[in-house]
């Protein structure tokens, strides 16, 4: 049960609906009774007549109390008098002293549920009842509750407990709908026997139509033919008529023609006692009808009912949509802080990624500026290497071939000297063997001549650069190496005695020339120098065997300055080698390292690249379905909106239909109550109640398909409830397995381009790569010469790959 403060807010609103030219706000400008009368006499002017005792009341409240009685003796007879009488769940006896007094709310409302009650029964019930429908949904249902308080004959407890009984007494409050369906139930009960009824009284009245109507006929044909038997009456006495021999009928007829009359005067006079039966029977009708009009009155209450709670229903249904769309959204709206954060996450490695991508780029920038020098300097050291390689085999070759002819040359010079030996011919010539200190004689001379034209060939083949002093001496050499070379050839066809030709002559001419144009022999100690002179003094021998013995010693002395220089060259030689072959191992260790390192950041390159591929075609396909999920949710959304629409549409018109059809038969029923003669009127009550009985069992066939649309609207959004929810614990379920969310487009885009620019550095790189390795392995193709290194070069060249990369480094 409602509270009185409810209550009351509910009544004054209805109050205000009244033409009273203010706006009531609290019962207290009730109390003096003028309000209340002025809304009696807007329900009963008939009625309500005479004026309340008080015109106008002073402050005290026994003046007010006095109207108040007045009203209320009025009041609580006005409902009596109704049909109904007075409703078994009102208090009639309200405590005026105390509404007067102390403007009690309690009193007041119950005062004021008289008022209403006596205003739902007056003549003008149908307009009120139009009135209420305006009022807001709570104060109908206050008032909803004040009639159904009214009919369950629950009176209010008389004690102040009121909320410990409303407590008490809401375990017992029945169901509405129940109510409702139990009402409804016995409204068509009785409705069905009303129509039952009403079929049998409308047979009766069109028998009792038809022959009211015949009679009618066969009145008026008497009443002529009465009047023309008067007038022949008449005229006959008068004297202005033939009386002739059919007078005797005439007169018989006549007389048959009275009692004919007579017969049907007593027909007439049964006839009207019908007509006034059928009145009754009419008045009867009417007053059911009175009853149809109050059950259609409860029946518009009972729709007004059933119109609130649908539109409760369909308000607590709207809020519960929005309530789940609420929470739809707040689940969208953390979803989407997630996918920030992670987005934001990813956006920091991608980032960190891009200034590690950025670095590793700085690099392999640097490790490409480095490559082509690393692989020219590789392949102009495998060239180099395969030169030295190559002069060092012609100089083995040289060597090979200088020390045969050296061991010749020692084999000439022994020969030499066993025929010196003989041209001595004295026991008195010096030994010219030479002492500790002087170079060893490895040969004949024929061989110490060749050796050295050999060694001074190779010596003009390792200069670098040769100047043109050294070509001519070179030359000259040569030259002279040849003349020896005849010279001695010439000695060995001789015979063992000595002949001087001429040009022996020339060639020891040429001899002494070079000897006394020749540095002094350095290679030889004093004390052989000296026993050198002492033989020369004291030999027999001529002065071209001291010239040739003389050319012979420095020929030895320079063969052996050849020596050393050859040894020197090949200890340089070796030294080189040996330089290159750590050079040779430094950068192919070098190049190993570097190919390793890019393999392995083009194995990580590719990994990622991979990975990157994989998730943009995992995310764009994700992207793909939601899209897809989004579009068919849209349009069941469309289509499910469209169909309620088409619904409220159709129900609408439905109901103002209805309406206007229930309006339509309440005005004929007005109409004919008041007796207005028109068209509407023609038509019996029974049928207007016939038609009133027809509209409502078609309201209720109505409702029932309402009701089962309704129920199976209910059906749908729960399926579509377990739907979403069921496509919810997917995503959660697909968001668990993978926990990269989708990216923004924008952001794809960009991954993209990234993946596209790595993409084509690897294979940039690749390409660069697998062109070294071909460049490696096809050494032979780069022609460089050994020779075109400036200073500078051997310079770097002989501090190693590994400075000299470092020097590039630091001076770049």
């Amino acid at each position: 049960m409602a509270s009185e403060h409810t209550i009351t807010q509910a009544l004054l609103e209805w109050i205000n609906s009244f033409a009273l030219g203010k706006t009531i706000r609290t019962t207290e400008e009730l109390s003096d009774g003028t309000i209340i009368w002025e809304i009696l006499q807007d329900i009963d002017p008939q009625y309500f007549l005479d004026e309340i005792p008080e015109q106008s009341p002073s402050d005290h409240w026994g003046s007010k109390w006095q109207n108040l009685k007045h009203i209320h003796k009025l009041l609580i007879n006005y409902i009596r008098q109704q049909p109904d009488g007075l409703p078994s769940g009102l208090d009639p006896e309200p405590n005026l002293e105390q509404f007067a007094k102390k403007n009690s709310v309690k009193d007041a409302n119950k005062l004021l549920k008289l008022l209403l009650i006596a205003a739902i029964r007056s003549p003008n019930a149908q307009t009120y009842v139009e009135t209420l429908q305006t009022l807001s949904t709570p104060t109908q249902e206050g008032l909803k509750n004040i009639f159904e308080e009214a009919q369950n004959g629950e009176l209010e407890p008389l004690d102040g407990a009121d909320e410990a009984h409303e407590a008490r007494d809401t375990t017992a409050v029945v169901d509405p709908e129940l109510k409702f369906e139990e009402q409804m139930g016995n409204l068509v009960a009785e409705n069905h026997r009303l129509t039952r009824d009403k079929g049998d009284m409308q047979k009766q009245l069109d028998e009792m139509n038809s022959r009211l109507v015949r009679l009618q006929e066969n009145n008026e044909t008497l009443q002529s033919r009465l009047a023309t038997t008067e007038d022949r009456l008449i005229s006959l006495k008068s004297g202005k008529g033939d009386i002739g021999p059919g007078a005797k009928g005439i007169e018989s007829k006549y007389r048959q023609q009275e009692e004919v009359i007579a017969n049907y005067e007593e027909r007439l006079n049964s006839t009207q006692s019908e007509v006034d039966t059928l009145r009754m029977t009419a008045e009867s009708l009417r007053a059911k009808a009175e009853r149809v009009q109050s059950l259609q009155d409860d029946y518009d209450v009972l729709r007004r009912e059933r119109d609130q709670l649908s539109r409760k229903a369909n308000a607590a249904e709207k809020y519960r949509q929005k309530l789940q769309a609420s929470q739809d959204f707040e689940k969208e709206n953390q979803s989407l802080k997630n996918q920030i954060q992670d987005l934001q996450q990813q956006l920091k490695e991608a980032d960190s990624q891009q200034r590690w991508t950025s670095e590793h780029e700085i690099e392999l920038e640097e490790y490409r500026r480095i490559l082509p020098r690393i692989e020219q300097e590789c392949s102009e050291i495998q060239n180099l290497k395969k030169q030295l390689e190559f002069n060092n085999h012609a100089l083995t070759e040289r060597l090979r071939s200088a020390e045969e002819q050296h061991e010749r040359d020692d084999a000439l010079i022994g020969e030499l000297r066993e025929r010196i030996r003989d041209y001595e011919g004295s026991p008195g010539s010096p030994s010219l063997t030479p002492g500790s200190t002087t170079p060893r004689l490895q040969g004949n001379l024929q061989k110490d001549f060749e050796a050295l034209g050999v060694k001074e060939s190779n010596l003009c083949g390792l200069s670098p650069n040769p100047t043109l002093s050294d070509l001519s001496l070179t030359g000259y050499r040569k030259s002279e190496a040849d003349d020896s070379r005849k010279e001695v050839e010439s000695l060995k066809e001789q015979p063992r005695s000595v002949r001087f030709t001429p040009r022996h002559n020339t060639f020891n001419r040429r001899l002494a020339d070079e000897n006394q144009s020749s540095p002094p022999i350095d290679g030889f100690s004093e004390a052989f120098a000296e026993t050198l002179r002492l033989s020369k003094a004291g030999s027999s021998q001529g002065d071209e065997y001291w010239r040739l013995y003389d050319q012979y010693t420095s020929t030895v002395k320079k063969l052996a300055e050849v020596q050393d220089s050859l040894d020197a060259s090949r200890k340089t030689l070796q030294d080189t080698l040996a330089d290159v072959s750590l050079a040779g191992k430094e950068k192919l260790d070098l190049i190993s390292e570097v190919k390793e390192a890019c393999r392995t950041e083009t194995d990580d390159m590719r990994t990622d690249l991979r990975e990157a591929t994989d998730r943009i075609s995992d995310l764009q396909t994700e992207l793909n379905a939601t899209h897809t999920l989004t579009g068919i949710v849209c349009h069941e959304r469309d289509d499910l909106r469209k169909m309620l629409d088409q619904n409220q549409a159709e129900l609408r018109a439905e109901d103002q239909e209805a309406a206007e059809e229930m309006k339509r038969l309440l005005a004929e029923l007005t109409a004919q109550d008041g007796g207005v003669e028109n068209e509407a009127s023609q038509k019996s009550v029974v049928e207007l109640i016939k038609q009133v009985a027809q509209q409502i069992e078609n309201n209720l066939e109505r409702l029932a398909k309402r009701a089962e649309y309704i129920h199976q609207q209910n059906e749908h959004i729960k399926f579509l409830q377990d739907r979403i929810s069921q496509l919810e614990e997917e995503a959660s379920a697909a968001a668990a397995n993978n926990t990269e969310d989708s990216i923004t487009k924008e952001r794809e885009l960009e991954l993209q381009k990234q993946i596209d620019a790595l993409t084509r550095e690897i294979a940039l790189m690749g390409s660069s790569w697998y062109e070294l390795q071909s460049k490696l392995h096809n050494n032979a193709n780069v022609t460089i010469s050994r020779y075109r290194y400036s200073p500078a070069s051997l310079a770097d060249a002989q501090k190693g790959w590994l400075a000299r990369q470092r020097s590039a480094v630091a001076g770049r």
